[in-house]
């Protein structure tokens, strides 16, 4: 496989149409369920969108999946079911293209998939909105939510170590020229490597050629084939008080923070292996310090991340804008120095005036 599944094939007017949220809802809806384009003042119906769910006022969505922990290196996080399964350490039934209206509703712009710049000669990574990925199941032995980053439930194929903690972005995939929403036929739903057509992807080139996969399925922290799990995504940066492992589920209830070590057992359901406690003092005053120092920046620190986030964001469309022009300018002189070509090409019988 190459680095993208369709090399040269502009996402550019797809991103153009994303930015006009009414338009790319309509888009969505149309690719997802065959229907007539909604009206410019409809409103997204999450209602409509089998195995996803929409908190827009916790900015959190909940999407249905299964566990399939595939036996080889992988190529996606999840996919749709049918397609990708033996590369993915999940899949779901949910519509990509339903992901993708979910985060819409949460105020999300799609960036670009990767693509090839004959430009300036190399692959452009992918880009867009950052989003954090967390996993809730049913621990069978305890019979607890335990809930774990994405990237924990992956680890290197030859180093075994789990992989660092990451954040996803919101790519978009694109609508085809029949009308369809690429990721709901190809399924590609959150990638680990780079394809042009997923929904979610990572924020750096990462080739899918198979020779250079780097991860695979961690059986420390995954739970078994077949197990019930909800992909929860979220914008990153959102602003509340929700954390990561140890936020609430959403019935409500607390879910126990996971334990750092292999097999993650939770909190509390295990005698402790040593009587070695820690510096409770030490950790207090640490924790007030913080508090102290820390917590009353929360807003300004919010508004800088998301300044810087915005800042890098407009330059590199604005990179991207100059890099087609410079494409678009490179096709013209190819054009003409083919017609040119064409035109001065000595052809045999051409000067013997028959």
């Amino acid at each position: 496989m190459g680095m993208v599944t369709l090399l040269g094939r502009s996402v550019r007017g797809w991103c153009a149409v994303a930015l006009a949220a009414g338009l790319a809802v309509a888009l969505v809806a149309r690719a997802a369920d065959g229907d007539k384009p909604a009206a410019g003042g409809d409103k997204p119906d999450a209602s409509k969108m089998p195995f996803v769910t929409v908190d827009v006022k916790k900015k959190e969505i909940r999407v249905e999946c299964e566990a399939v922990n595939a036996n080889m290196p992988l190529e996606f996080f999840v996919c749709t079911a049918g397609t990708a399964e033996h590369e993915a350490v999940m899949r779901t039934p949910a519509k990509p293209s339903h992901i993708h209206l979910a985060l819409l509703m949460l105020g999300q712009q799609p960036g670009e998939p990767v693509r090839f710049s004959k430009a300036a000669d190399k692959w452009l990574a992918p880009h867009g909105p950052p989003l954090q990925i967390t996993c809730e199941w049913t621990d069978p032995k305890t019979n607890k939510v335990v809930r774990y980053p994405a990237y924990r439930m992956m680890r290197s194929v030859k180093a075994k170590k789990e992989m660092p903690p990451m954040t996803w972005i919101f790519a978009g995939s694109r609508v085809m020229e029949d009308g369809k929403y690429a990721a709901d036929t190809t399924g590609y739903l959150v990638s680990v490597v780079n394809f042009d057509l997923t929904v979610i992807d990572i924020p750096e080139l990462a080739s899918n050629n198979n020779e250079f996969l780097e991860w695979e399925v961690n059986p420390d922290i995954c739970p078994a084939k077949g197990t019930k799990v909800y992909m929860v995504i979220e914008p990153v940066g959102k602003g509340d008080s929700k954390g990561g492992e140890g936020a609430n589920a959403g019935n409500g209830t607390s879910v126990p923070l996971a334990a750092g070590g292999a097999g993650g057992a939770a909190q509390g359901d295990e005698a402790p292996l040593s009587n070695v406690k820690a510096d409770q003092e030490m950790i207090k005053k640490y924790r007030e310090a913080w508090e102290r120092d820390i917590r009353p920046q929360a807003k300004l620190l919010t508004k800088i991340t998301q300044t810087h986030y915005d800042t890098i964001e407009r330059l590199r469309r604005e990179q991207n804008r100059l890099i087609d022009e410079a494409d678009r300018v490179g096709r013209v002189i190819d054009q003409l120095q083919k017609e040119y070509q064409e035109m001065t090409t000595p052809r045999p019988g051409a000067g013997d005036g028959n």
